[in-house]
């Protein structure tokens, strides 16, 4: 067994938990992506769109309109 210091130990108890909050973020981002994702249609001239509930109609890359969808809560 390794001897850790109290200062050694709440170091380690940061770090996981920065670890561990960062994991949760990440797949709560991972999550939404893949719901906005679904929102997102094709036009037959190759442009992406969305027409979300109690939204206007926008069009645009599919990058965009996902970090559109997410950043005004429409998912």
């Amino acid at each position: 067994m390794i001897f850790q210091t109290p200062y050694e130990r709440s170091l380690e108890l940061r770090h996981s938990r920065r670890q561990r909050d960062e994991d949760k973020t990440h797949a709560r981002l991972v999550r939404l992506e893949e719901k906005a994702g679904r929102m997102v249609g094709e036009l037959n001239s190759g442009k992406c769109y969305i027409w979300p509930i109690g939204g206007s109609y926008r069009e645009g890359s599919r990058a965009e309109l996902i970090a559109f969808l997410i950043r005004n809560r429409y998912v």
